[in-house]
């Protein structure tokens, strides 16, 4: 469609997604950067059978107070993130009165009470990024970022105010950079992953790199500063080879899925901390961790209080991943046990425990969204659980399993307000539980993802 096209509307309210809403001959407009109230001018980005999308280009009439100018000036074309123009504490109140509609909606549960949200500073938080790389011959320039708002290209920035500034202060010298690669073609994403004390860049290319490029790669990390992970096609023994004899072993592990280039006879392994260094938290560099550290940290220590292990406790930590809750909770607790679906990050929870001597903690892999009834070690009873599962939710696991395990406290951690009111409509309604506490997590200042915690206790 025409992108050029313009109309002017009136905004009633603001979406979930933080999109304006607004109706204009009988038709829904959803309308980004438009705030409620405003009167926008805007353009149509999509138009579709029973609403349309838009992006306001100007205010018209009645600015909202909560607007505010944003620090980035590519938020009209980058799609990292959609809530710049809106104040912190209104993005907070929007986020807060999603989590209550959901709940009235899927659980018909009335939160009248949030506990206080957590939170840190809104820019240069984004820990971890997959990052879009597109050579563009007619520009004759490499694009590094995040696509724009119609999803099909990738921004043209030249500095992220969202991810730290050793990465996005420098995305021309990464432009610049990957221009020089013979292979500048064949590289569709760099993954950003930083850690204690590495900035690591992992390349993803899909075909086969010659060594004058993993030289250029090499020199390229040296002076920058950075750690260089490559990511070739499973099929792709040629960089092995060719990585070896840069590095001067005889090998690269074939059963890794990544190669680390620089620097040379370095740990594979990145890591954090947790609780001022009391726990040290091992994983590779595409495995899942939290992209907001300050966040994470704060969300571990509330998740302790709230949970309040006993020495004597029996604990469940349902999808534990590399074990971001199980080891801090073992310090307090008689057993835990952690439930993953991916054999590596069990691999990596067993072996964050035993760094972290956390003899108490034990892990299973397993897919918690299929029948678990054959774990012998889940057949039995738990004090108490911790739950943190993707954005489906834990549905299957909460109706066949948690009626059995009896646990007197839950606490559950979600990143999807729709999924964790359904789940908790189900503890509620059908399983004996009483809602405690909720309140949000504020993992990703400037977009709508919601981020949440309740606590559960069983009656009787």
């Amino acid at each position: 469609m025409n992108n050029t096209l313009f109309a002017t509307a009136t905004i009633r309210h603001l979406s979930h997604e933080g999109r304006g809403v607004a109706n204009l001959n009988g038709k829904t407009v959803f309308i980004q950067n438009a705030l409620p109230h405003e009167t926008v001018s805007f353009r149509y980005t999509r138009r579709h059978k029973n609403f349309d999308e838009g992006y306001a280009v100007e205010i018209v009439e009645n600015r909202n107070p909560d607007r505010v100018e944003p620090m980035c000036p590519h938020v009209a074309i980058c799609a990292g993130c959609s809530l710049q123009h809106l104040s912190a504490t209104a993005q907070l109140k929007l986020k807060e009165n999603t989590l209550k509609e959901q709940f009235k909606h899927f659980a018909h549960i009335d939160i009248t009470h949030l506990e206080p949200a957590l939170q840190a500073t809104g820019y240069h938080y984004r820990h971890k990024a997959r990052l879009s790389v597109k050579d563009v011959i007619k520009k004759n320039k490499v694009l590094i970022g995040f696509h724009e708002h119609n999803g099909r290209y990738v921004a043209d920035i030249d500095r992220c105010p969202i991810l730290p500034q050793a990465v996005g202060d420098k995305l021309p010298l990464l432009s610049k950079w990957v221009s020089e690669l013979s292979v500048r073609s064949a590289i569709p994403q760099i993954e950003v992953t930083i850690s204690a004390d590495e900035v690591a860049l992992i390349i993803r290319h899909v075909q086969p790199l010659p060594i004058t490029d993993i030289e250029k790669m090499a020199a390229f990390a040296q002076n920058e500063g950075f750690s260089i992970y490559l990511q070739p096609s499973k099929h792709d023994k040629e960089t092995r080879v060719t990585v070896a004899t840069f590095l001067s072993s005889a090998s690269t592990d074939e059963n890794l899925p990544l190669i680390k280039l620089w620097p040379k006879n370095s740990p594979f392994m990145l890591h954090y901390h947790l609780a001022n260094k009391n726990s040290t938290l091992y994983f590779s560099p595409t495995e899942f961790t939290q992209i907001n550290p300050t966040i994470n940290e704060q969300m571990v220590a509330q998740a302790l209080s709230w949970l309040a292990p006993h020495k004597n406790d029996r604990v469940l930590d349902l999808f534990c991943g590399i074990g971001n809750f199980t080891i801090p909770v073992a310090r307090r607790c008689k057993e835990i046990i952690g439930v993953e679906g991916e054999t590596s990050m069990v691999m990596r929870a067993t072996n964050n425990a035993s760094h972290n001597h956390s003899d108490n903690a034990r892990f299973l892999a397993a897919d918690l969204t299929q029948n678990i009834s054959h774990l012998q070690l889940l057949n039995s009873t738990f004090d108490k659980i911790l739950i943190d599962p993707p954005r489906s939710g834990a549905l299957q696991v909460i109706e066949q399993h948690f009626k059995a395990w009896q646990a007197k406290t839950i606490v559950y951690i979600s990143c999807n307000p729709a999924t964790l009111a359904r789940d908790v409509g189900v503890l509620v309604n059908q399983l004996g539980y009483k809602l405690e506490k909720i309140g949000i997590l504020d993992m990703f200042p400037q977009t709508n993802h919601v981020e949440s915690m309740a606590l559960l206790t069983r009656i009787g």
